[in-house]
């Protein structure tokens, strides 16, 4: 996959768009964008925001959830990512219009519409950002950077909390991503990360496969530990299409 596509992939791209019909309640927890998210989804999931509607300018949506900018960027391009928004240039960010979706399973708040050709990309573009990281980390990593990935590691494997659990395997994640010493691909990963978070969401909602993860993870740690390239690449591939497959397993479920 080439730079260019994989830009393409995880761009975030906004526009100017009409005014919203009902104020929302400040964003007052946890990370901003997420919960940004979370109450696009459910304006979405209630019919406040029916398919083809534009989604409010974005300096309005910054006084409605109280968070800057950033936060509505990525909120935003992480829903662009997953197939729920729509944004083009000289027509605004709307909510995706099509029949041709999955409905997963109602979880509250977290009730998405993907469609099947989303997660696919989704899955290809993390595989291949992902990979590459690993095996610059295995090239790249420090002390530093290797005991960070190793406590990260080990704070996944005691957390039993799902949540946390998310939390965790996302800062595994980071670590490695930290350890490439690349900022262009750091920064990719971090424009990534709100359709990752999602991700894992959705599949610990329906089978969270902890053993495996954690197996994953070791092979990865051992690989930049001992700066095995190839082997590092191969781990972060083969874990990163596991967990890829297991989500549209679930989310394609009767």
């Amino acid at each position: 996959m080439s730079t260019n596509n994989l830009l393409l992939c995880i761009r975030r791209i906004f526009h100017k768009t009409t005014l919203m019909k009902q104020p929302l309640p400040k964003i007052q927890r946890k990370r901003l964008s997420d919960q940004v998210v979370e109450n696009l989804i459910s304006m979405i999931a209630s019919g406040e925001l029916p398919p083809g509607e534009k989604l409010p300018p974005e300096p309005v949506l910054m006084e409605i959830f109280g968070v800057g900018r950033s936060s509505i960027r990525e909120a935003v391009g992480a829903l662009e990512l997953i197939g729920i928004l729509s944004v083009r240039p000289g027509d605004g960010t709307r909510v995706v219009d099509s029949t041709e979706v999955v409905q997963p399973k109602s979880v509250g708040l977290s009730l998405i519409t993907i469609g099947q050709d989303k997660i696919n990309e989704l899955v290809e573009a993390r595989t291949e950002l992902e990979q590459s990281i690993a095996m610059l980390a295995a090239q790249r990593a420090d002390s530093a950077d290797i005991e960070d990935i190793r406590r990260q590691h080990n704070s996944f494997l005691k957390t039993k909390n799902r949540q946390k659990l998310i939390e965790a395997d996302l800062a595994f994640h980071g670590a490695v991503a930290h350890a490439c010493h690349n900022s262009v691909l750091i920064r990719f990963y971090a424009e990534i990360r709100q359709p990752i978070s999602l991700w894992m969401e959705q599949k610990a909602k329906y089978e969270w496969g902890f053993e495996q993860v954690a197996e994953d993870h070791e092979l990865i740690l051992k690989a930049i530990e001992t700066h095995d390239t190839e082997a590092a690449q191969s781990a972060m591939r083969s874990h990163i299409e596991s967990a890829g497959k297991k989500l549209a397993d679930a989310l394609l479920q009767p």
